[in-house]
Protein backbone atom coordinates (compact mmCIF):
# COMPACT_ATOMS: atom_id res chain seq x y z
CA UNK A 1 0.00 0.00 0.00
CA UNK A 2 2.85 2.18 1.18
CA UNK A 3 2.48 6.06 1.86
CA UNK A 4 -0.05 6.96 -0.64
CA UNK A 5 -2.87 4.45 0.97
CA UNK A 6 -2.62 7.00 3.80
CA UNK A 7 -4.15 9.77 1.90
CA UNK A 8 -7.07 7.38 0.81
CA UNK A 9 -7.95 6.75 4.53
CA UNK A 10 -10.12 9.17 5.35
CA UNK A 11 -11.08 10.37 9.45
CA UNK A 12 -14.48 10.18 10.52
CA UNK A 13 -15.46 13.75 11.61
CA UNK A 14 -19.10 11.92 13.32
CA UNK A 15 -16.97 9.84 15.85
CA UNK A 16 -16.16 10.87 19.16
CA UNK A 17 -12.59 10.03 19.19
CA UNK A 18 -10.69 13.30 17.96
CA UNK A 19 -9.34 13.52 14.11
CA UNK A 20 -5.65 14.05 15.67
CA UNK A 21 -6.34 10.97 17.56
CA UNK A 22 -7.60 9.02 14.83
CA UNK A 23 -4.66 10.18 12.09
CA UNK A 24 -2.52 8.90 14.94
CA UNK A 25 -3.79 5.71 15.08
CA UNK A 26 -4.40 5.19 11.63
CA UNK A 27 -0.24 5.85 11.12
CA UNK A 28 0.96 3.50 13.53
CA UNK A 29 -0.95 0.69 12.15
CA UNK A 30 0.14 1.33 8.50
CA UNK A 31 3.61 1.12 10.06
CA UNK A 32 3.15 -1.84 12.58
CA UNK A 33 1.43 -3.67 9.52
CA UNK A 34 3.90 -3.01 7.32
CA UNK A 35 1.98 -1.10 4.93
CA UNK A 36 4.54 2.36 5.67
CA UNK A 37 8.25 0.97 5.55
CA UNK A 38 10.10 1.99 8.40
CA UNK A 39 12.78 4.34 7.09
CA UNK A 40 9.51 5.70 4.35
CA UNK A 41 9.15 9.84 3.71
CA UNK A 42 5.78 10.44 4.84
CA UNK A 43 3.16 13.09 3.15
CA UNK A 44 4.02 16.35 3.77
CA UNK A 45 1.48 18.20 6.13
CA UNK A 46 -0.12 20.04 3.05
CA UNK A 47 -0.79 16.98 1.55
CA UNK A 48 -2.61 15.41 4.58
CA UNK A 49 -4.43 18.82 5.42
CA UNK A 50 -5.77 18.55 1.54
CA UNK A 51 -6.07 15.29 0.94
CA UNK A 52 -8.06 13.89 4.16
CA UNK A 53 -9.58 17.23 4.36
CA UNK A 54 -8.52 18.28 8.20
CA UNK A 55 -6.58 21.25 9.48
CA UNK A 56 -2.95 21.95 9.65
CA UNK A 57 -3.38 22.25 13.39
CA UNK A 58 -4.50 18.63 13.47
CA UNK A 59 -1.45 16.98 11.37
CA UNK A 60 0.94 18.25 13.82
CA UNK A 61 -1.23 17.29 17.18
CA UNK A 62 -0.95 13.72 15.23
CA UNK A 63 2.47 14.23 14.41
CA UNK A 64 3.66 15.16 17.53
CA UNK A 65 1.96 12.51 19.24
CA UNK A 66 3.83 9.78 16.86
CA UNK A 67 7.00 11.37 17.19
CA UNK A 68 6.70 11.52 21.27
CA UNK A 69 6.22 7.11 20.76
CA UNK A 70 8.99 6.89 18.83
CA UNK A 71 6.41 5.97 15.08
CA UNK A 72 7.98 8.33 13.01
CA UNK A 73 11.42 11.09 13.38
CA UNK A 74 10.90 14.20 11.96
CA UNK A 75 13.81 16.11 10.32
CA UNK A 76 13.93 20.15 10.13
CA UNK A 77 13.51 20.68 6.13
CA UNK A 78 13.40 16.98 4.93
CA UNK A 79 10.69 15.53 6.10
CA UNK A 80 8.82 13.26 8.81
CA UNK A 81 10.10 9.46 8.65
CA UNK A 82 8.45 6.28 9.24
CA UNK A 83 10.52 5.02 12.27
CA UNK A 84 10.49 2.11 14.69
CA UNK A 85 8.22 2.76 17.78
CA UNK A 86 10.29 3.14 21.09
CA UNK A 87 8.93 0.29 23.31
CA UNK A 88 9.28 0.32 27.40
CA UNK A 89 11.12 -1.69 28.98
CA UNK A 90 10.82 -2.30 33.28
CA UNK A 91 14.02 -2.57 35.04
CA UNK A 92 12.23 -3.41 37.73
CA UNK A 93 12.21 -7.56 36.60
CA UNK A 94 15.44 -8.98 36.60
CA UNK A 95 15.82 -11.06 33.22
CA UNK A 96 18.08 -11.55 30.38
CA UNK A 97 18.52 -9.50 27.64
CA UNK A 98 17.95 -12.06 25.03
CA UNK A 99 14.49 -12.55 26.84
CA UNK A 100 13.63 -9.05 27.22
CA UNK A 101 14.42 -8.43 23.74
CA UNK A 102 12.03 -11.75 22.65
CA UNK A 103 9.05 -9.96 25.39
CA UNK A 104 9.09 -6.94 23.32
CA UNK A 105 8.84 -8.83 20.02
CA UNK A 106 11.92 -7.76 19.11
CA UNK A 107 15.37 -9.53 17.79
CA UNK A 108 18.47 -9.93 19.37
CA UNK A 109 21.85 -10.56 18.32
CA UNK A 110 24.85 -11.10 20.75
CA UNK A 111 28.39 -11.84 19.71
CA UNK A 112 31.33 -12.57 22.06
CA UNK A 113 34.13 -10.22 21.57
CA UNK A 114 36.25 -11.77 24.72
CA UNK A 115 35.96 -14.60 26.42
CA UNK A 116 38.63 -15.71 29.58
CA UNK A 117 39.22 -16.49 32.78
CA UNK A 118 40.56 -13.88 35.32
CA UNK A 119 41.75 -13.88 38.63
CA UNK A 120 40.93 -11.52 41.94
CA UNK A 121 43.46 -9.11 40.84
CA UNK A 122 41.62 -8.19 37.42
CA UNK A 123 37.99 -8.04 38.27
CA UNK A 124 36.45 -5.28 39.48
CA UNK A 125 36.45 -4.01 43.45
CA UNK A 126 32.43 -4.37 43.51
CA UNK A 127 33.03 -8.19 42.36
CA UNK A 128 33.45 -8.40 46.32
CA UNK A 129 34.73 -12.11 47.00
CA UNK A 130 37.18 -14.84 46.59
CA UNK A 131 37.69 -16.41 43.50
CA UNK A 132 38.67 -16.56 39.72
CA UNK A 133 35.72 -15.59 37.46
CA UNK A 134 34.80 -15.46 33.98
CA UNK A 135 35.59 -12.07 31.98
CA UNK A 136 32.66 -11.89 29.25
CA UNK A 137 32.51 -9.11 26.93
CA UNK A 138 29.97 -9.34 23.84
CA UNK A 139 28.29 -6.82 21.62
CA UNK A 140 24.75 -7.00 22.24
CA UNK A 141 22.38 -6.39 19.07
CA UNK A 142 18.62 -5.69 18.79
CA UNK A 143 16.87 -5.63 15.67
CA UNK A 144 19.94 -6.09 13.48
CA UNK A 145 21.59 -2.86 14.94
CA UNK A 146 24.39 -2.29 17.89
CA UNK A 147 22.72 -1.63 21.44
CA UNK A 148 25.23 -2.20 23.79
CA UNK A 149 28.61 -3.87 24.98
CA UNK A 150 28.17 -6.20 27.83
CA UNK A 151 30.89 -6.68 29.82
CA UNK A 152 30.36 -9.31 32.77
CA UNK A 153 32.51 -10.92 35.20
CA UNK A 154 31.11 -13.77 36.68
CA UNK A 155 32.29 -16.11 39.50
CA UNK A 156 33.62 -19.41 38.02
CA UNK A 157 31.99 -21.64 40.57
CA UNK A 158 28.99 -20.89 39.45
CA UNK A 159 28.95 -22.61 36.53
CA UNK A 160 32.79 -24.69 36.30
CA UNK A 161 33.60 -25.29 32.15
CA UNK A 162 31.34 -22.65 30.64
CA UNK A 163 33.01 -22.15 26.91
CA UNK A 164 33.43 -19.21 24.73
CA UNK A 165 31.07 -21.41 21.73
CA UNK A 166 28.08 -22.17 24.15
CA UNK A 167 27.84 -18.00 24.51
CA UNK A 168 27.56 -17.33 20.79
CA UNK A 169 24.19 -16.09 20.00
CA UNK A 170 23.16 -17.89 23.48
CA UNK A 171 21.63 -16.29 26.66
CA UNK A 172 24.02 -16.54 29.34
CA UNK A 173 21.32 -16.92 32.18
CA UNK A 174 19.42 -19.29 30.26
CA UNK A 175 23.16 -21.67 30.25
CA UNK A 176 23.56 -20.99 33.70
CA UNK A 177 19.79 -21.84 34.82
CA UNK A 178 19.70 -24.78 32.59
CA UNK A 179 23.28 -26.28 34.05
CA UNK A 180 22.56 -25.23 37.08
CA UNK A 181 19.09 -24.09 37.69
CA UNK A 182 20.33 -20.70 39.65
CA UNK A 183 19.46 -17.50 38.27
CA UNK A 184 19.66 -13.74 39.44
CA UNK A 185 17.44 -12.98 42.41
CA UNK A 186 18.07 -9.52 42.75
CA UNK A 187 20.60 -6.58 41.22
CA UNK A 188 21.42 -2.84 42.02
CA UNK A 189 22.22 -0.80 38.96
CA UNK A 190 23.79 2.96 38.59
CA UNK A 191 23.96 5.02 35.49
CA UNK A 192 25.98 7.79 34.16
CA UNK A 193 27.08 9.07 31.03
CA UNK A 194 30.52 8.17 29.44
CA UNK A 195 32.57 9.64 27.12
CA UNK A 196 33.55 6.50 24.71
CA UNK A 197 36.87 5.28 23.03
CA UNK A 198 37.03 5.03 19.42
CA UNK A 199 37.19 1.23 19.74
CA UNK A 200 33.81 1.53 21.29
CA UNK A 201 32.33 3.96 18.84
CA UNK A 202 33.64 1.58 15.78
CA UNK A 203 31.47 -1.50 17.89
CA UNK A 204 28.48 -0.06 18.36
CA UNK A 205 28.78 1.99 14.62
CA UNK A 206 28.13 5.23 16.01
CA UNK A 207 29.65 8.86 15.68
CA UNK A 208 28.61 9.74 19.28
CA UNK A 209 31.20 10.88 21.41
CA UNK A 210 28.79 9.62 24.78
CA UNK A 211 27.10 6.58 25.98
CA UNK A 212 24.91 5.32 28.90
CA UNK A 213 27.08 3.58 31.48
CA UNK A 214 25.02 1.16 33.28
CA UNK A 215 26.96 -0.67 36.26
CA UNK A 216 25.17 -3.65 37.67
CA UNK A 217 25.85 -6.00 40.29
CA UNK A 218 23.60 -8.99 40.41
CA UNK A 219 23.21 -11.32 43.14
CA UNK A 220 21.66 -15.45 43.78
CA UNK A 221 18.83 -15.22 46.39
CA UNK A 222 22.01 -17.00 48.83
CA UNK A 223 23.13 -13.13 48.35
CA UNK A 224 26.32 -14.72 46.90
CA UNK A 225 27.49 -12.49 43.58
CA UNK A 226 26.41 -13.64 40.63
CA UNK A 227 27.71 -11.29 37.89
CA UNK A 228 28.81 -7.99 38.06
CA UNK A 229 27.94 -6.36 34.99
CA UNK A 230 29.19 -2.78 33.12
CA UNK A 231 26.67 -1.73 29.91
CA UNK A 232 27.82 0.58 27.71
CA UNK A 233 24.73 1.30 25.83
CA UNK A 234 24.23 3.64 22.95
CA UNK A 235 22.38 6.82 24.21
CA UNK A 236 20.86 7.40 20.60
CA UNK A 237 18.98 4.46 20.35
CA UNK A 238 17.81 4.19 24.54
CA UNK A 239 15.74 6.22 26.86
CA UNK A 240 15.77 5.88 30.03
CA UNK A 241 12.58 6.91 32.24
CA UNK A 242 11.32 6.45 36.15
CA UNK A 243 8.07 6.30 37.05
CA UNK A 244 7.81 8.03 40.79
CA UNK A 245 5.14 6.82 42.96
CA UNK A 246 4.66 7.55 46.84
CA UNK A 247 6.53 4.66 47.92
CA UNK A 248 8.73 3.64 45.00
CA UNK A 249 10.28 4.31 41.95
CA UNK A 250 10.06 1.91 38.79
CA UNK A 251 12.80 2.76 36.35
CA UNK A 252 12.29 1.71 32.69
CA UNK A 253 14.80 1.70 29.87
CA UNK A 254 13.30 2.09 26.36
CA UNK A 255 15.17 0.88 23.18
CA UNK A 256 14.54 2.95 19.93
CA UNK A 257 15.85 2.45 16.38
CA UNK A 258 15.25 5.67 14.49
CA UNK A 259 16.05 5.79 11.05
CA UNK A 260 19.95 7.50 9.90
Amino acid sequence: MGTEGLLQNKLNSNDSTPLYLQLTEQIKDMIADGDIAVGSLLPSEPELCENLSISRSTVRQALANLETQGYVVRRRGKGTYASKPKIQRRLSRLCSFTKQMSELGMTSGTKVIEFELVGEEKIPAMYGQKGDAYKIVRLRKAQGLPFMIDTVYMPTAIIPELTREELDGTSLYDIVEKKTGNVPYRAVESYEVVKMSLREKKLLQTEHETAFLVNRVSRLMSGEVFEVASMLIRGDRCRLEATLESDTIAFSRAPSFSVK
